[in-house]
């Protein structure tokens, strides 16, 4: 995983690429690597640009032409790892991929953008509603209420034949402060997307997503080890005692904390020995 900061536009590369199914032709080859040209073109402009309205306008236009693409016969077989600036993580069924990208505005706020894809069927742009959550840690969501993300890892398991996608990812919120989510990614009966589910069980409590809040200059970790089976994050404390409740205050205290997969949930483990993963 690499982050880093070009001018206003902060950009995540993840790259989980399944074996390509199918064979694409030629001229199918030629034609995504047109696209995304275009697309690369336009990230580039818009890193140089201090105007949010004109950033929003091409912005607009790279959504379209991603979203035209990735609807195109044998799209979903080509890898598009030559896009600049925004990521593609897929899950390890490989049923689906996400592409996330964000934009940075002048007044130090960040928006998040999104396209689920598929194997089959029409590509689902991702509308970036975090500020409008009023309670995000127990809403389900649909792609028009997304809360906003940079994912970099996809999580299946299985309960009760139902299966569930957890999602790892970074919120760039503000100039003071980032936020790491950890959310849930299912699709229904008729194979309508959902984010949110009750699978958070912190002592009794039970979340839908879990989002972590914390100072914008510090980094957090939040990953999966697979040695381990869980879901392995820093354990987040404010810099003194008397600024507690306050974010841009806090980082990691050098404690970790995890969550394991347990019969429909995810349970809470504090106080992780990382140095002992037996």
């Amino acid at each position: 995983m690499g982050l880093f900061r070009s001018g206003l536009v902060i950009t995540l590369w993840i790259l989980q690429l399944p074996l390509l199914g199918s064979q694409l032709t030629s001229a199918d080859t030629t034609l995504f690597v047109e696209g995304i040209r275009l697309i690369n073109r336009q990230m580039n402009e818009i890193a140089l640009l201090t105007d949010d309205s004109k950033k929003t306008q091409v912005n607009e236009k790279i959504k379209q032409q991603l979203s035209q693409l990735l609807s195109l016969p044998g799209s979903f077989e080509y890898p598009f790892d030559s896009l600049r600036h925004i990521g593609v993580v897929y899950p390890p069924d490989s049923t689906f991929r996400i592409f996330t990208w964000n934009l940075s505005f002048r007044d130090g706020t960040y928006r998040h953008y999104g396209i689920l894809q598929r194997k089959e069927g029409l590509p689902v742009t991702l509308t970036d509603r975090a500020p409008a959550i009023v309670h995000p840690t127990d809403t389900v969501t649909g792609p028009e209420t997304w809360y906003g993300a940079l994912y970099y890892r996809i999580l299946k398991n299985k309960w009760k034949n139902r299966t569930y996608y957890t999602l790892l990812g970074l919120s760039l919120h503000n100039s003071l402060t980032n936020r790491k989510v950890i959310d849930v990614l299912t699709f229904d009966r008729k194979g309508r997307i959902r984010f949110g589910a009750p699978l958070f069980d912190l002592d009794g409590k039970t979340l839908y997503r879990i989002i972590f809040e914390f100072n914008a200059h510090i980094s957090m970790l939040l990953h999966y080890d697979d040695r381990m089976g869980m879901i392995v994050y820093d354990h987040l404390s404010p810099a003194r005692p008397e600024l507690k409740g306050l974010p841009q205050y806090y980082g990691p205290d050098s404690s970790y904390d995890g969550f394991f997969f347990y019969k429909g949930k995810w349970r809470l483990r504090e106080d992780l020995d990382v140095r002992n993963e037996e």
